[in-house]
């Protein structure tokens, strides 16, 4: 009894740990310049019983022949709450944007660990995989395979692209696939790990992991997990990384960004102090503070315009 009373903590800890970015509206994005749409994945697909937050869009419609960036939030995150500065310079930047909602609970860092990732040193590989492309089934995770995020994508592009025509959105379509050369992906800590784990298995047009999560295949030495040492779809000079040197797993970080052979131009350690004055809007999380700045500090700004660069297609 007590050992589960331990291992419950233990994983409400790590969860607190991993807290995605809430964001409120402190800044809008501006319904008179961007077309917003909102569609929730159950009217996709009627056998979708979680994660039924309405996916959201977000573009310019007067701009063409521009990118999609795929937004994707960390663990327990939701639609509910995106990350509004970030998604203005975003689409400032050029790009169309797709907040997807897709199940993000529970996390690896809940379920990949202890006895559970000493006899399965695979484990979070196989849980990426069922999570993304809903396949083979993975029975630690209530994910079912109608649940993806490919799929979710794929019948969002699908619908888009028959209920908002002048979107165009049949062209980040190839056989019933996402065109990932003209999608770029970027995420936050789960998502960030979701991001690395697409672009290595797909070439997509740029990655953007914020302190993307850390999986390990051992639970006590702290061993990166072996995906990350995977050859690469996606050309690396398309990956981009971010953390902070003084969020609890910036050691892991760094040695994911060199295991993913991300150039050393293309991470960015930030450093800036937290002011933990109750009136600082960035204070964050008491347990893991600094592990949500990058994406949700306004000051890294420029690093976000570096990483995004142009949301054109060539």
């Amino acid at each position: 009894m007590r050992k589960d009373i331990s291992r419950n903590i233990l994983v409400i800890i790590i969860a607190l740990m991993y807290a995605p970015v809430m964001v409120s509206a402190q800044e809008n994005i501006d319904s008179a310049v961007y077309k917003i749409v909102k569609v929730k994945p159950s009217k996709l697909d009627q056998s979708i019983r979680m994660a039924d937050d309405p996916h959201i869009v977000f573009y310019d419609p007067k701009v063409k022949n521009n990118k999609i960036l795929l937004w994707l939030t960390g663990t327990g995150g939701t639609t509910k709450h995106v990350p509004e500065s970030f998604i203005n310079t975003v689409l400032e930047s050029g790009y169309r944007v797709i907040a997807l909602s897709f199940i993000s609970e529970p996390g690896i860092s809940q379920v990949c660990i202890g006895d559970t990732l000493n006899s399965n040193t695979d484990c979070a590989a196989e849980f990426r995989r069922m999570r993304i492309y809903g396949t083979p089934a993975f029975s630690l995770i209530p994910d079912k395979p109608q649940d993806a995020i490919v799929s979710r994508l794929i019948k969002l592009l699908q619908d888009l692209s028959k209920s908002d025509f002048q979107g165009g959105w049949s062209a980040y379509l190839k056989n019933d696939n996402p065109d990932w050369s003209k999608i770029a992906i970027a995420g936050q800590s789960q998502g960030g790990g979701m991001a690395e784990f697409i672009a290595q298995n797909n070439s997509v047009d740029r990655v953007i992991s914020f302190s993307g999560g850390w999986d390990y295949s051992n639970s006590k030495k702290k061993k990166i997990a072996g995906w990350y040492f995977n050859k690469s779809n996606t050309p690396v000079e398309k990956w981009y990384a971010t953390y902070h040197i003084d969020e609890v797993a910036a050691k892991s970080l760094r040695e994911i960004c060199t295991a993913l052979k991300i150039p050393k131009d293309h991470i960015f350690a930030l450093d800036k102090k937290i002011d933990f004055s109750s009136e600082n809007p960035n204070k964050g999380n008491k347990r893991n503070p600094y592990h949500t700045q990058g994406i949700k500090n306004k000051v890294y700004k420029p690093v976000w315009q570096t990483m995004l660069g142009s949301g054109k297609i060539n």
